[in-house]
């Protein structure tokens, strides 16, 4: 695709069939956005990125700088430009230097005990009237984001930024609460509600992988906009309760592709989320969709969105199969590790998780009901529980029971968990279960800052 902008004294034209491992890729012969490549120039490093290419390509530009072949200049060396200074990572065009910097980049999994803990400000109970406003308030900018889409229309990027920063704001200071909302769950509302819980679960998510706030953010708004292109799906395969035919799945695979394009139109959006709306189905492996993308084309925003999706949707009831358990959901991502998803990003989702996360309903091994609050990193079988229901299943003025008071053996054994229920099971719904009080009751007296050291 020509651009005015572009000197190309030092590019040479190379057919598709001629590419080699190394060459540095700095121009198509068609926009960046229509293929993808998200790094506008980027040497070859893979023998996919060649396949890729040539899929959607005729010819491509390459730099020739300082290339030998003899007498003449050599774009097909295995070391094609990479100038020995470029070699121990100095010198070089910027392109250059920005290709190399973005391949060097550390994953988070890497860098994450050499960045501070996010440390909890407030206790789950203060901030659960503020964590219910923000979901509110998130529940109604979803909605009309997605009657945008459905219309075809421009996205209110800007007012999902903001949504999302109120969001992060809550998880921020104390993130039990609004992962509690995360799993308030209406089949008829699935594709709106599921938009919500993703960009709640990937932005506690990234608060346990001790990201900054403005990347927290970023990864919030891609959660919340990964699927908008399902809006551009005929509503009667959208909503079959059936499997869907081979014909009725190659239109469902459209929607990543359908939700880059209304991103691309909307004004402010975001690189990242456009990156995670056409990205979010790819796997690890190669064997994703709609592009086939390897492990190494995919960003962290993808990888991380891409867990998160497939857990909240394996855990909710859908048009065409009901929720399986949280833990048996982990298991799904334990067991897809490396091939499906990210395996380092995989194994922390599920010790953030653990088997019991906030707004699990379940009943104790005295018949006593209750709800998951919050957990301790490191004991997520011993939860802080909010009781609901007494042995006789009667309800029961707002009481809590601090599981790690069983292992101190200050509270009888009796009041481990027993099960886990399903919403409106013994009439409990977690929708009608708001946290009213401080704790109380026979609650722990242990500090919320050694209870939750990590906070997540």
């Amino acid at each position: 695709m020509s651009n005015q902008f572009l000197d190309r004294s030092n590019f040479i034209r190379v057919p598709v069939s001629g590419l080699k491992l190394g060459m540095l890729v700095t121009e198509l012969d068609r926009p960046w956005l229509e293929t993808p490549f998200l790094l506008q120039g980027f040497v070859i490093r893979h023998p996919s990125e060649i396949r890729k290419l040539q899929e959607y390509c005729d010819y491509v530009f390459v730099e020739k700088e300082g290339r030998r072949w003899g007498d003449k200049k050599d774009p097909f060396r295995a070391d094609f430009g990479l100038s020995k200074r470029n070699l121990d990572g100095s010198g070089g065009s910027g392109l250059q230097k920005r290709v190399r910097a973005e391949e060097q980049k550390p994953s988070p999994i890497d860098t994450m005990h050499t960045r501070p803990e996010h440390p909890v400000e407030i206790s789950v109970e203060e901030e659960h009237p503020s964590a219910r406003r923000a979901y509110e308030s998130a529940h109604s900018q979803v909605s009309n984001l997605l009657e945008q889409a459905r219309l075809g229309n421009a996205l209110d990027t800007e007012g999902a930024r903001e949504t999302v920063s109120h969001c992060v704001d809550s998880i921020l200071r104390n993130p039990s609460a609004l992962m509690w909302m995360a799993k308030i769950k209406h089949m008829d509302y699935y594709t709106m509600e599921h938009c919500l819980n993703v960009c709640i679960l990937a932005v506690a998510f990234g608060r346990h992988l001790r990201l900054p706030k403005d990347e927290l953010v970023k990864l919030g708004v891609g959660g919340m906009l990964h699927d908008v292109g399902k809006m551009r799906i005929p509503e009667q395969i959208l909503n079959k309760p059936g499997k869907l035919s081979k014909e009725e799945f190659e239109v469902m695979a459209t929607h990543p592709e359908e939700g880059r394009k209304l991103l691309m139109k909307s004004q402010g959006s975001l690189s990242s989320a456009i990156d995670v709306a056409i990205n979010h189905h790819e796997r690890m492996g190669g064997k994703g969709y709609p592009r086939g993308l390897f492990a190494h084309e995919l960003s962290t925003y993808a990888r991380i969105i891409a867990i998160v999706d497939a857990f909240d949707a394996m855990t909710s009831d859908r048009c065409y199969d009901m929720a399986r358990s949280t833990l048996d959901s982990l298991k799904e991502i334990y067991r897809y590790r490396g091939t499906h998803f990210d395996e380092d990003l995989a194994l922390e989702f599920i010790q953030l998780m653990g088997p019991y996360p906030p707004g699990t309903i379940v009943e104790l091994s005295n018949g006593y009901v209750g709800i998951v609050l919050s957990s301790q990193s490191k004991k997520r079988h011993l939860p802080n529980v909010k009781l609901v229901l007494d042995s006789d299943k009667k309800p029961i003025a707002e009481e809590f029971v601090n599981l790690l008071d069983v292992e101190r053996g200050t509270v009888p054994r009796e009041w481990l968990i027993h099960r886990v229920l399903k919403d409106g099971e013994y009439g409990v719904f977690l929708k009608d279960c708001p946290v009213k009080t401080a704790v109380a009751g026979i609650a722990s007296t242990t500090p919320e800052s050694e209870e939750e050291p990590r906070g997540d």
